[in-house]
C-alpha cells in the first residue's frame, strides 16, 4: 500500500537531479548560444519545482516526531521551505532572465539549500 512515508523518498529525489540538470542545459545554452537549451531548463525548473512542492507536502504528512527528534525533523523542514522558496524564484527567472547576476544569485541559494536539505535528510535517516 502506498501511503506518505513511501511517497516521500519517492519525490524527493526528482528537485535536486532535475535542479542540476536544469543547470547543465542553462550552461550549455550560454555556451552555445542556443535557445532551445533555456526552453529545455525551464521544463527541468518547472517539473523540479512541482516535484518539490510534492515532497514538502508529502513530508509533512511523514514526519513521525516519535521516530526523530524535534529538531533535527523541523531543521529538515526549514532547510526544505527555504529550498522551494528559492526554486519558485529561480523558476521565475529562468523563464524571464535566466542569465542576469540576480538569477546567478538565486541559482547559488538554491544550490545551497537543496544541498542542506538533502544532508539533513540523509542524517534523519542513515543516524
Amino acid at each position: 500500500m502506498l501511503s506518505t512515508p513511501t511517497l516521500h523518498p519517492f519525490f524527493s529525489h526528482f528537485p535536486p537531479a532535475l535542479f542540476l540538470a536544469g543547470l547543465a542545459m542553462l550552461g550549455l545554452a550560454r555556451r552555445r548560444s542556443d535557445s532551445r537549451w533555456v526552453q529545455a531548463a525551464c521544463l527541468n525548473f518547472s517539473l523540479g519545482l512541482l516535484m518539490s512542492i510534492l515532497a514538502v507536502l508529502t513530508g509533512m504528512f511523514a514526519a513521525d516526531l516519535a521516530q526523530w527528534p524535534i529538531v533535527e525533523v523541523e531543521g529538515h523542514q526549514g532547510y526544505s521551505f527555504a529550498a522551494v522558496i528559492f526554486y519558485i524564484f529561480c523558476t521565475v527567472y529562468v523563464y524571464t532572465q535566466p542569465f542576469k547576476v540576480a538569477a546567478l544569485f538565486f541559482y547559488g541559494l538554491a544550490l545551497l539549500s537543496i544541498g542542506a536539505t538533502a544532508w539533513s535528510g540523509y542524517q534523519l535517516v542513515f543516524h
